[in-house]
């Protein structure tokens, strides 16, 4: 009697095993708890436990069973299938999208949801995925701001038809130009090192209330990556290596950067050094756009030199180092003291539509010499935060800068031994300077 007694729990387990079902993630493989399953008129319910596990035995073999959590996505079987299965389920987790955090209307953090202007806002994900040569580069793949290139060493942003001094650009929240700016196209947006950019936000339309009158066809506000605080008592070291080649125009491009932290101090380094040869052009472009010929100097004369491969456009090439420096203290929760230095160069780099302008007689070209100068850029900022009610703000940035932009402009017509050369140093706030 005892053994028949015995037998019966024992085939009592085994159904009831054999209609238990395990919930699992659909990438880490562990267990799902709490989720609730129940049927249409949900007269019938079951909750998956610790491991994952519920049992399915008070559903009809063929009932419509619901599977529900509410960080993944809900599902919808019958038990016959969920048994067939294996007696295991996947569940995918559920994406929920954020509202976006932007900081270039009013300087300060701002939900995109409040803000009445257009604002297109590329984040690092964006940004590595698109792996741009340089912050020109970075804008036009957005796809939303058009960018002027007169040549491989250059770049000019444009919004709704405005550029140069009626645009600001802002790099960590502190202007990168200002009226003093020509009103032609100027290459300083290729002085911001992409490696070194977290997110840029770009604002369609006036933004003077905040950035000044010359801000009238929009903002680009660049925002850097920030040194990187200890979450643990111990010193926390981290950083990053990048190699980059592109046959288009043999680029050699080298990146590194370090981050040292503790739980009040943090420092990051970073620096990146970039190589372009002469661009060459793709094999199915119009015939117009061939460098059939060029200008070479051959004991002190021009010489009209024929190119071996048209494609070529010669000259192009030029090279760029970009050094950045922060430092960041943070004594509490409420207090923070931030110190960034950027400093960035770039050898001459020629203008290559003045340079295949042809001579009024169609057969020679009229510029023998057409090239920016070495085009250096150094920006030191202090910014001292604070976060907290007091009594008359929510939250306090102080920001002190200092700008130091050098470059010039150099032409020599075909045959003429002078060459024409403006140097301009300009310092925002100072008169601009012409050598």
């Amino acid at each position: 009697m005892h053994r028949g007694i015995f037998l019966i729990i024992l085939l009592f387990a085994n159904l009831v095993s054999g209609q238990e079902i395990t919930l699992l993630d659909a990438e880490t493989k562990e267990p799902v708890i709490n989720a609730v399953l129940y049927n249409n008129d949900k007269s019938k319910t079951v909750l998956s436990d610790f491991d994952g596990k519920c049992d399915i035995s008070v559903f009809d073999r063929n009932e419509r069973i619901t599977l529900r959590h509410l960080s993944y996505q809900t599902k919808r079987s019958t038990k016959q299938l969920l048994l067939k299965r294996g007696g295991k389920v996947y569940f995918s987790l559920k994406r929920e999208q954020l509202d976006e955090v932007v900081m270039s209307i009013s300087k300060w953090e701002q939900q995109k949801k409040d803000i009445p202007q257009k604002i297109v806002s590329i984040n690092a994900q964006a940004i590595a995925f698109t792996n741009p040569q340089t912050s020109a580069d970075l804008l036009q793949s957005s796809g939303k701001i058009f960018v002027q290139k007169s040549q491989l060493g250059g770049g000019s942003p444009m919004i709704r038809g405005f550029a140069t001094n009626r645009l600001v650009l802002s790099v960590d929240g502190v202007r990168m130009n200002n009226a003093i700016f020509r009103g032609g196209n100027i290459q300083n947006i290729i002085s911001i090192d992409p490696f070194t950019v977290k997110n840029t936000e770009v604002v369609f339309g006036p933004g003077s209330v905040i950035y000044g009158s010359d801000a009238i066809g929009g903002v680009m506000n660049f925002i850097t990556n920030k040194p990187q605080f200890s979450t643990v008592e111990s010193l926390e070291i981290s950083g990053s290596m990048n190699y980059r080649y592109a046959s288009g125009n043999d680029e050699n491009t080298g990146h590194f950067d370090i981050n040292i932290g503790s739980q009040k101090w943090a420092f990051l380094t970073s620096a990146s050094y970039n190589n372009f040869s002469d661009l060459k052009m793709g094999s199915h472009g119009p015939d117009s756009y061939l460098r059939n010929q060029y200008v070479k100097r051959l004991n002190g004369q021009d010489v009209l030199v024929q190119n071996e491969n048209p494609r070529i456009q010669i000259p192009t090439s030029y090279d760029q180092i970009n050094l950045m420096q922060k430092i960041s203290f943070r004594p509490n929760n409420n207090w923070s003291y931030d110190l960034g230095l950027f400093l960035s160069g770039t050898s001459d780099y020629s203008r290559y539509d003045r340079l295949i302008r042809p001579d009024s007689t169609g057969t020679g070209l009229r510029s023998a010499e057409w090239f920016y100068g070495p085009q250096k850029w150094f920006m030191g900022n202090m910014q001292v935060s604070n976060k907290g009610r007091g009594r008359f703000y929510d939250g306090l940035r102080i920001t002190g800068a200092f700008q130091n932009f050098k470059e010039s402009r150099n032409e020599r017509q075909f045959q003429d031994p002078i060459r024409n050369t403006t140097k301009e140093n300009i310092v925002p706030g100072r008169p601009l300077r012409h050598i």
